[in-house]
Order: structure tokens, then C-alpha cells, then sequence
């Protein structure tokens, strides 16, 4: 156990950026060694195939250039013959002496020609064509086969990886965080009693990744949710009209002119608007009835100067006169630390006490550093940040710009030396987005110093997955193996547990989505002839529809990927029953932390 995080910012900077790093290094080296994995001959592979593809590219440029010369001359001989035959036929249907004379001479040159660029084509353009053809056909094969070698030899390798890697090196760097195989419904009860996480959080939205854990013995889940809402559409339609009016020219005489204008009418609809949502929900029994919500400063995004310091005092300004308002129902009171209230800006906070006892003086400083991090050490001001009673969610931008699963297949190569730098780059990046996620709460002393005795997995039935998980798994299986046939939105998956047989479960899986129902609609518009005419508008009208399908679950803690892969002879014998009755192939079946998911 390391001592408490009471400064985050720095404490990455100075320790634990490098400490993962080497890490890190220290785990491939080890899978590396594990695997057998010969790199020097892996090496000479890939560099064959590094030449292989140069030759392979510059011979299909000159089979490019010799095919592009064949179709010149072949067009060049179609046109000779064209000119041969129109020439001949010209010549036949004159009567003049000369004409005929001139179409026979215009015919031999042709066919000259024809014969010159027969010779071209049949001795030197289409062998050479064949011959790059050829050794292109035969470089594509040997390249292929290279490949094929390279991807043998490091097989071994690719077979090791795993799901929980980036949570292992995390847990080396910083002992005090502790990450669940997979969200537990005993982390789910811990977190729902004793933090009070309710059902409406989970209302209208399906879980796509959900990484349960805890800090200090505090429960936290890392995870992504899709998300719906109503948005609005516009559609629009035309109308061609026409009408004709009476004018004068500059003599005075009446003509008619036409005259044309396309009419256009809108019409607003209302349409489902998808969003994925990134977060860190976090348990705390540390000020309990402390709400307050925070989302990201303009102040942080301004650079040092007179801009920024105006900026800066206006801010100030308003916070004292909102905290010296006695009117409104707030109790506000404005802190001394003026820069920290400024950039945290908590105005809605319903306990100033409790507010006061949470963000001490190391609490404001940390938490000022971490949000004006002008060294770009981690991603400064980028998380909202709401603390309802118990429980607090963060949702920091940054978490977007990376995957949460760490899905094993992500790491997979032919050649050693591109996994290991994808393999460092990819669990640094990892950290470092989940480090700052969690940040914001390192600030505060007495969240580290709040510890919690909750969940403890010392049964079999508190290693059952939770619904997020179920839901997770579902939708890393795939929206389109649940949705209606007829739905033409991304579907929300919802999970519900039907029975428990000998060591597996089956859940339901429904997909709620929309389909899509023509309409028209018309409206009224007055035209440039005066007239009003009736402009047609199609749009589609989203009517919700859903399909449930069933799914198989079977947890396997302490059980790595390899390990799975090689002991599905332990997977309860009826289950396995179960699975054959349903006609499904094992090879349907997907593993992904610690579970293993069948579709019916």
C-alpha cells in the first residue's frame, strides 16, 4: 500500500507516469518470454516482408504502365481499322479516279499501321504485360506466405493477452486501486445500499463497458452508456410552378412573358438523437448530504495576461454579489480561496459546512492545479464533476478520445517490435485517461481518508454478473444480433435474468429501436403569381419497435483468457446440454472478462 494521493498532479508527473511505464515494459518483456516468441526471427520475417512489399509495389506499377501501353495500342489499331474501312468505303462510292487513289493509299498506311502496332502488341507490349503480371502473381504469394509465417511465429504471443492487463499495471502503480474481474451484482447491492445508486440512473440508456473496482475500499465503476433523446429534424419540399404575365416592351406593344419560381415549405419533426456518454461513478460516505455539480470553466481555457485577469475579476464579481444576495434560497457563501471559487465554481452546493469540510486548503490547492495544469500534465479542466449525497460522478472529455475495454484483439501483430510500441502506447494512454478521470477526487484528503469495508466476493454467488454487464456483453456482441428487423436506429439494450442453470445463466436481451414510416405532409405557400399553392413535404415519422432474444452467461473468475481457451471442458456439462439442444455453435461464443456469452 502506497500512501495516500493527495496530489495527484504532481505524484504523476514525478512517480507514477514512469513507474507505469516501466510497468509496462516489464509485462510485455515477461509475455514475451512466456510465449516463446523468437524476435530476431520474427525480425528477418517482417523484413522480408518489408522488401517483398516494396518489389511488390513497383512491379505492379510497371504491370500498370506495360497494361496501360497494351490498351493504347489496341485502341490505335481499332482506330486504324476504322479509318481503313470508312477510307475503303469512301473510295468504292467515288466515281473520281483521284478519290479512289487516295483511299487505297489511306488503307495500306493503315493497315501498315495495324501491322506495326500488331508486331508492338503481340512481341513486346503483352509479354512484358504477362511477365509483370506473373511476377506480381508470384510476389503476392510469397508475401502472403511471409505473412502467413510471421503471423505463426507470434501467435504465442498474441494468445497471452488479456482483458485485465491495463487494470493489473494500474493496481502495481497504485496498490490502493483494486479492479473487480467484472461489475459483480455484489458491487452492484454495495453500491446501490449502501451509496444510494438508484434505477433512474440506468433509465433509458444501455451500458457498453462497465469496469467496477475499488479506491480505499471505496467502490467505483468506470463505464459508457448509449444513450437516446428526442431531437427535431427539418425536411423540406419543393414545387415547380409557372404562370405567365402580360409586360410592355419600349415601343409599348403587350407580349407575354413565362415566368418560374420553385416554391419551398419546411416542416420540423421529431427524430432519436444517439450519444455516447463516458463517466466515473465513485462512493464516498465523506459529507453525505452534500449535493453540489461543477462543468468546465472558460477561465481555464484563457492564457495568463490582462484578458484573463479581467476575465477572472468579473467572475469574482458576480460570485460576491450572488453570495451576499440574502433574497434567494442558496446558502452560498463565498470562500476566501477567490481563484479556487472562480475556476470550481460550485454555486449550487446545499451545505457550506460540508463544502468547507471536503475542499480543505490542500483540497483547493490541488484541485486549482489540477485545473489550471498549463503544462498540459494531464487534461486540465475537462471533467463535470456532481456529488449527489454519497455518491459522485465525473465526466471528464478526455475519456472519449480512448477505448475503455482494452479488448485483447486490439494488441494482436505479426511483427514484435510494432506490439510492443502499440502495447506501451495503448495501457500509457489508458493510465493517463484514467488516472485524471479519478483525479478530482485525489484532491480531496478526506474521500482517502473515508475508507469502507463493503463488498467481499467470498462466495460463488457473489461472482454473478451484474445487469451492466449483461448489457455490456450484449452490446460487445452487436446491436444487429438483437434489433427488429424493420429498425433503422442504433437500438438500446436492455438485460433482464430469466433462469439459473447449473453454472450458467440466461438472460434476455431486448432491443428497443425505431422504425422508419413515410409520410407527407403539405403546406400552403403564396407564389410569385399570387396564388397560393399546396407544397407537398415527405418526412419520416420514428415508431418505437423491439425484438428480445436470448443470451447465455457463464462467469469464470479467476480464469484468464488462455485459460479459457483451453479448459471450456469445465463449462458445466448442462449448460453445454442446454447449448446443443439450442443448435449453436460454440464458435458463436465470445470471452471477455472473465465471462464467457453465448447467442441463442
Amino acid at each position: 500500500m502506497i500512501d495516500d494521493v493527495y496530489e495527484p498532479l504532481d505524484r504523476y508527473r514525478t512517480e507514477f507516469q514512469e513507474k507505469f511505464a516501466s510497468l509496462t515494459r516489464e509485462m510485455f518483456a515477461s509475455l514475451l518470454e512466456a510465449s516463446g516468441v523468437d524476435e530476431k526471427k520474427n525480425a528477418e520475417t517482417v523484413a522480408n516482408i518489408v522488401r517483398l512489399e516494396k518489389e511488390h509495389s513497383t512491379v505492379r506499377r510497371r504491370r500498370g504502365l506495360w497494361q496501360f501501353l497494351v490498351v493504347i495500342a489496341a485502341f490505335a489499331i481499332i482506330i486504324l481499322v476504322l479509318v481503313a474501312v470508312f477510307a475503303l468505303l469512301d473510295g468504292f462510292n467515288s466515281f473520281v479516279e483521284g478519290d479512289r487513289l487516295r483511299a487505297l493509299l489511306k488503307t495500306l498506311a493503315c493497315a501498315v499501321g495495324v501491322t506495326l502496332f500488331g508486331v508492338l502488341l503481340g512481341k513486346v507490349l503483352v509479354p512484358k504485360y504477362r511477365r509483370s503480371a506473373a511476377v506480381a502473381r508470384d510476389l503476392s504469394g510469397q508475401l502472403e506466405e511471409q505473412k502467413a509465417q510471421a503471423w505463426a511465429q507470434v501467435n504465442p504471443l498474441n494468445q497471452l493477452y488479456d482483458w485485465d492487463m491495463a487494470a493489473k499495471l494500474i493496481t502495481q502503480t497504485i496498490p490502493n486501486i483494486h479492479f473487480d474481474p467484472f461489475f459483480t451484482t455484489l458491487r452492484l447491492q454495495e453500491l446501490q445500499q449502501d451509496f444510494d445508486l438508484d434505477d433512474s440512473f440506468n433509465e433509458g440508456q444501455s451500458v457498453r463497458f462497465a469496469q467496477s473496482g475499488s479506491l480505499d475500499g471505496n467502490p467505483f465503476v468506470l463505464g459508457e452508456t448509449l444513450k437516446m433523446r428526442w431531437g427535431e429534424k427539418t425536411y423540406t419540399g419543393h414545387k415547380r410552378i409557372s404562370w405567365t404575365v402580360q409586360v410592355k416592351d419600349k415601343d409599348g406593344k403587350e407580349r407575354t412573358e413565362y415566368r418560374h419560381e420553385t416554391l419551398v415549405a419546411r416542416i420540423t419533426k421529431p427524430i432519436p438523437v444517439y450519444s455516447e456518454e463516458k463517466f466515473l461513478l465513485y462512493g464516498n460516505k465523506a459529507a453525505p448530504k452534500l449535493s453540489f455539480s461543477r462543468t468546465p470553466s472558460a477561465l481555464s481555457d484563457d492564457k495568463d495576461g490582462i484578458i484573463h485577469t479581467l476575465h477572472k475579476k468579473r467572475v469574482i464579481s458576480k460570485l460576491k454579489k450572488f453570495s451576499s444576495n440574502l433574497k434567494d434560497e442558496s446558502q452560498y457563501t463565498l470562500m476566501a480561496n477567490h481563484d479556487f471559487e472562480a475556476f470550481f465554481h460550485a454555486t449550487d452546493r446545499n451545505d457550506e459546512v460540508a463544502f468547507r469540510l471536503l475542499f480543505t486548503p490542500l483540497a483547493q490547492q490541488q484541485m486549482l492545479k489540477l485545473l489550471r495544469d498549463k503544462e498540459k500534465i494531464g487534461f486540465g479542466d475537462d471533467f463535470t464533476f456532481v456529488k449527489k449525497g454519497k455518491l459522485n460522478a465525473i465526466y471528464p472529455k478526455h475519456l472519449h478520445q480512448i477505448q475503455l475495454d482494452n479488448d485483447p484483439k486490439r494488441f494482436a501483430s505479426y511483427h514484435v517490435k510494432d506490439a510492443r510500441t502499440f502495447f506501451q502506447k495503448t495501457c500509457e494512454e489508458y493510465f493517463k485517461a484514467f488516472y485524471f478521470a479519478l483525479a478530482p477526487l485525489l484532491t480531496i484528503p478526506l474521500y482517502q481518508e473515508t475508507s469502507h469495508n463493503g463488498a467481499t466476493h467470498d462466495s460463488p454467488e457473489h461472482w454473478q454478473a451484474s445487469f451492466w454487464e449483461h448489457e455490456s456483453l450484449a452490446n460487445y456482441h452487436g446491436e444487429k444480433f438483437f434489433q427488429h428487423p424493420k429498425s433503422i436506429t442504433r437500438n438500446i439494450l436492455k438485460t433482464q435474468k430469466l433462469n439459473q442453470i447449473e453454472g450458467a445463466s440466461v438472460i434476455a436481451v431486448t432491443a428497443s429501436g425505431y422504425k422508419g414510416q413515410p409520410r407527407t405532409d403539405s403546406q400552403t405557400v403564396r407564389g410569385g403569381d399570387g396564388r397560393l399553392h399546396s407544397v407537398n413535404i415527405n418526412w419520416t415519422e420514428y415508431l418505437p419497435v423491439e425484438q428480445t432474444k436470448t443470451m447465455l452467461v457463464a462467469e469464470q473468475a479467476g480464469r484468464s483468457q488462455p485459460d479459457c481457451r483451453q479448459q471450456l471442458a469445465a463449462i458445466p456439462e448442462a449448460w453445454q446440454q442446454l447449448h446443443a439442444n439450442r443448435q449453436n455453435g460454440w464458435q458463436n461464443g465470445i470471452y471477455r472478462r472473465s465471462i464467457l456469452s453465448f447467442l441463442e
